[in-house]
């Protein structure tokens, strides 16, 4: 169930003005162009899959502790492989400095309610 609340005009002005330049500034957009790079690349895309799966792989394997040295050498074969690629790269730095952008915005904002002002978009469990 939606709730529609009413918003006083010049507030929801200043919102969508907030949103607009959020959306449209340095990190977040530089964010966006990497991704849509990695999406298109294929390459990328196959070393970011293989080296979850192995990651995953690794954990069960910590988990039961059987986790063998080369296992340990092909992790950090494919985590160099990644770090090689620079359509991955490139995402993973754009997407850090977007999400410390947001961070500054939500302690700035924080700040003015005196409330972490991003803790009331997480799902309530009522």
């Amino acid at each position: 169930m939606t709730v529609k609340t009413n918003i006083p005009e010049k507030l929801e002005l200043a919102l969508n003005v907030l949103a607009e330049r959020i959306k449209f500034s340095e990190p977040i957009n530089s964010y966006q162009n990497a991704q849509e790079l990695f999406i298109q690349d294929t390459a990328a895309q196959k070393i970011m899959k293989e080296l979850s799966a192995f990651q995953r792989d690794i954990r069960q394997k910590q988990y039961n502790n059987q986790v063998t040295t080369q296992d340990l050498e092909k992790l950090r074969s494919l985590q160099t492989k990644a770090q090689e690629n620079k359509v991955i790269t490139s995402y993973m730095h754009s997407q850090q400095e977007a999400i410390g952008q947001l961070r500054e915005i939500n302690a700035e904002i924080s700040s003015l309610f005196g409330m972490d002002f991003a803790s009331l978009a997480k799902k309530s469990s009522c």
